[in-house]
């Protein structure tokens, strides 16, 4: 097996990459009603790897849209000889912050 080396956005096409999972989320999400209460959890696969910059940013990108998101984890299945990856996104409306008592 080979060493581990972290992708970072200098190893991959980062506008492509992050476009490819803002759309994937933004369909989902214009599927489904969010609420503040219960996760939202939406699956996406892709042979993109998993790369931390692009995900902090997608999360801010959402989180500016009032969207509470976790930063997705992952699970790697092999089809035809090709690493894929399976993102769970967990997202939910973020609280008002009118609402607190003091």
């Amino acid at each position: 097996m080979g060493e581990y080396k972290k992708i970072t956005k200098e190893d991959i096409d980062f506008p492509r990459y992050c476009l490819f999972f803002i759309k994937k989320i933004q369909d989902r999400l214009d599927e489904e009603e969010l609420d503040e209460k219960t996760y939202l959890e939406i699956l996406i696969e892709s042979v993109y790897p998993y790369c931390s910059d692009a995900f902090e940013l997608i999360t801010r990108t959402f989180e500016r849209k009032g969207i509470d998101t976790m930063t997705p984890t992952f699970k790697i299945e092999y089809k035809f000889n090709v690493k894929h990856y399976i993102y769970k996104w967990r997202m939910r409306k973020l609280s008002e912050l009118d609402d607190l008592p003091f």
